[in-house]
């Protein structure tokens, strides 16, 4: 199976108590290439990240960083739905372009 095809949680923010810890996990995530998941990257994020159990704190605004090339390519038909989802639940992205075509 080609990376990017399914979406990848790496760790929980509640696995770190101190900023270099954090900041060094985060070197470490790897980057494979492949197809962008960006439908099941947000789906991950709604229900693991910001979920009680994991580490969401409910006193503290959900706001998430999108890192994403603009090309969508698995579970295209389904995105809108998980933005939806998203909205509902307030949760906040802030979008990062990495290539020429991220649209806004």
């Amino acid at each position: 199976m080609r990376e990017g095809n399914e979406a990848t949680l790496n760790f929980y923010l509640s696995n770190f108590t101190d900023v270099s810890s954090l900041v060094a996990a985060i070197r470490r995530i790897h980057y494979g290439g492949g197809n962008t998941n960006t439908t099941g990257g947000l789906r991950l994020m709604r229900t693991e990240i910001f979920n009680r159990a994991n580490g969401d704190r409910p006193d503290v605004k959900d706001v998430a960083i999108l890192i994403t090339d603009g090309e969508p390519t698995r579970e295209v038909d389904r995105l809108p739905g998980e933005v939806a989802a998203i909205k509902r639940r307030s949760i906040r992205i802030m979008g990062v372009g990495v290539t020429n075509k991220v649209r806004f």
